[in-house]
């Protein structure tokens, strides 16, 4: 569950509203597909490539007017590489034919000269690059025999060197830079192509999913252009099923929008930026074919000032639709945003007490039903004594009521945090290092502790679920380095491990949508593709029904059998009510559903009977540190009220 801290647009900025024209320019000379492309002096540069023979080609072309000059050739015959421009100079990198290629070509388009400029680390073809300032990044791509999981840095005259390490290997991925980081979305893995989206950051080497697109998408490509990030065409399947689909990406929020399509399905196709318009030059039709066409595509960017809202007004707003909806709404006079509500004639919104992960402001907070906090960590004295959190995800209360556990998820590790005594306990992983193996752990999610003392944790990127007892893996489902849908022996990437009542727990797989059941033994008791774009934290219903989060943007949380069939939903599209990325659904027990609204900065309760929210904490779109405010809350546990009123931390049980 959860992803980076990518922030959506707050009140009082400008919202961008972008739409597409899309025409037609001069087509190529020849069509090609898979060629390197790179802009120099408002002409498009197109280097190798398949040609309309289905070869590879070491033609570097210049297309203008509908003609392709010749300007020189590759030493070899090539397609799959990428190109970039530096200093009126264009550099290739990797690419193949039969076989892939280490080598870094310079292209210099004043003397029609091709010299090596360097070597990657590896044989790469099916690369992705972007450069930010001099610096060119390189990502993914293939060897020949597996997809590479690298993130390759290079300038000229320097080296090629490993800089960071993607979740998943991957290759055909839709690269841009912006805003100072790689925004990398889809690609092909070894389990299938992907629908996230990814943000690299060279300042912390950190890659971090901050979204997902509307659909798995492979051999796309990618531009950024006023600060959002397009992504044009590409395939719906390994092989075929090309889209016409344009895809922007806004970086602020991760929000992936289809914006508009091209007049026809295409992938493979070159794009890059020239003359204020993205060029799209060649590529491959639905049928296979290579192209010629050029397309120009021109973003008409407008801004619409946005007015900030006051939580006074906010809370008005909220007070007076429910009213005209007839439910006799009651406001409590508190200071959280649409000051927590309830409908008078409803049951209470919390029935006890809600302990809330606020990731982004590295605490845990214990609120009442009135919004009033009534336990933090960190305090002032545990900030002075060194007692702190690093991205705090999922935080629940340990067997016994002594302590709480939490996933330190982007610090690799898991930790105890004492209640009473406020002391912090490694439990496992090495903090500051994602790693694996016996020891460590790559973005550890949903830490749950048993009355035994040990422990479950999903290490979502080395795709297991383990168990841990004294620092100690003691079992583990799934396998490192095998990220493949294959319950219980492997699974992709697991963002999800709850323990269930007979005794198994319930995964969730980021890539495929799936929802696995696991017993006892070990043994699969069902698996189902869910029916949202990214599952998060599926938690057990009598039945064998799962309450689930989808992790998208509008959010939305649902009810499944163990076939998939939904039985009932709440995702509004737009509005106050939508939800954005929310990663936690829980439900409470008056039978309304808790839900942490991740990037809204909030944590709402719903109403499963009448669709409505009920109950807030937090200022819809304002994160903040102040009483009444979250940011990013990423994980919560709900906490009984004892027979004096206080919480009864030894009441609370999980599965």
């Amino acid at each position: 569950s959860g992803g980076g801290p990518a922030r959506p647009l707050s009140a009082g900025t400008r919202a961008i509203e972008v739409s597409l024209r899309v025409s037609r320019a001069p087509a190529l000379g020849a069509a090609v597909q898979d060629a390197a492309v790179a802009a120099v002096g408002g002409r498009l540069l197109l280097l190798g490539g398949i040609d309309a023979a289905g070869s590879s080609t070491s033609a570097i072309v210049v297309a203008a007017g509908g003609r392709g000059a010749l300007a020189a050739r590759l030493p070899e015959r090539q397609h799959d590489a990428q190109a970039v421009t530096l200093g009126g100079e264009v550099y290739v990198f990797g690419g193949g034919d039969i076989a892939s290629y280490t080598h870094i070509l310079r292209f210099d388009p004043a003397g029609a000269a091709v010299t090596h400029a360097g070597v990657l680390p590896q044989r790469s073809s099916d690369v992705a690059v972007a450069t930010l300032g001099a610096t060119v990044y390189i990502v993914g791509g293939f060897d020949g025999v597996a997809p590479l999981d690298t993130i390759v840095a290079w300038r000229p005259g320097a080296r090629a060197r490993i800089v960071a390490r993607l979740p998943f290997a991957v290759r055909y991925a839709a690269v841009a830079a912006v805003g100072g980081r790689l925004i990398i979305a889809g690609g092909t893995t070894a389990s299938g192509l992907s629908d996230a989206i990814w943000s690299y950051d060279p300042a912390d080497g950190a890659v971090v999913q901050v979204g997902v697109l509307p659909a798995a998408l492979t051999h796309a490509s990618a531009v950024a252009y006023g600060g959002r990030v397009y992504v044009v065409g590409g395939r719906r399947a390994v092989s075929g099923g090309q889209t016409a689909q344009i895809v922007e990406i806004d970086p602020a929020s991760a929000v992936a929008t289809v914006l508009g399509a091209l007049p026809a399905p295409l992938s493979d196709a070159a794009v890059a930026l020239s003359g204020g318009r993205i060029i799209v030059a060649g590529g491959e039709d639905a049928a296979g074919n290579p192209q010629r066409a050029v397309l120009a595509l021109t973003p008409l960017v407008r801004s619409v000032a946005l007015r900030p809202t006051s939580a006074a007004a906010t809370a008005r707003r909220a007070f007076a639709a429910l009213t005209a909806r007839g439910l006799g709404a009651t406001l409590l006079a508190h200071p959280s945003s649409i000051a927590p509500y309830e409908a008078a004639a409803a049951r209470p919104g919390l029935p006890g007490y809600l302990l809330i992960a606020d990731r982004g402001n590295n605490r845990i907070l214990v609120v009442n039903p009135r919004g009033d906090v009534v336990w933090r960590f960190p305090t002032p004295a545990d900030v002075a004594a060194g007692r702190l959190l690093h991205f705090n995800d999922d935080t629940f209360v340990e067997p016994g009521g002594r302590a709480l556990i939490a996933n330190e998820e982007d610090y690799g590790a898991v930790v105890s945090v004492g209640i009473a005594s406020h002391r912090i306990t490694l439990l496992f992983g090495v903090p500051g290092h994602l790693g694996g193996g016996r020891t460590g752990l790559n973005y550890p999610d949903d830490a749950y502790a048993f009355a035994d003392g040990s422990f479950t944790v999903a290490d979502a990127y080395n795709c297991r679920i383990l168990f841990v007892r004294d620092h100690r893996i003691v079992r583990q489902y799934g396998s490192e380095g095998h990220c493949t849908h294959d319950p219980p022996h492997h699974f992709g990437a697991v963002n999800g491990d709850t323990p269930t009542p007979y005794g198994g727990v319930l995964v969730s797989e980021i890539p495929g949508h799936w929802v696995d059941a696991i017993n006892a033994d070990g043994s699969l008791r069902w698996s189902v593709a869910a029916p949202v774009a990214y599952p998060s934290d599926p938690q057990p219903l009598p039945g064998d029904q799962v309450l689930l989060a989808d992790y998208s943007a509008p959010g939305h949380v649902i009810v499944m059998d163990r076939h998939g069939r939904v039985l009932w939903r709440y995702g509004p599209a737009a509005g106050e009510a939508a939800l954005n990325h929310p990663s936690l659904a829980m439900e409470l027990p008056n039978g309304d559903v808790a839900v942490n609204d991740d990037y809204r900065d909030r944590v709402v309760v719903i109403d499963p009977r009448s669709g409505r929210i009920v109950w807030q904490y937090g200022h819809t779109d304002h994160p903040g540190t102040a009483p009444g405010y979250l940011n990013t809350p990423d994980g919560m546990d709900f906490v009984p009220a004892g027979p004096g009123g206080a919480p009864d931390w030894a009441a609370t049980v999980h599965p």
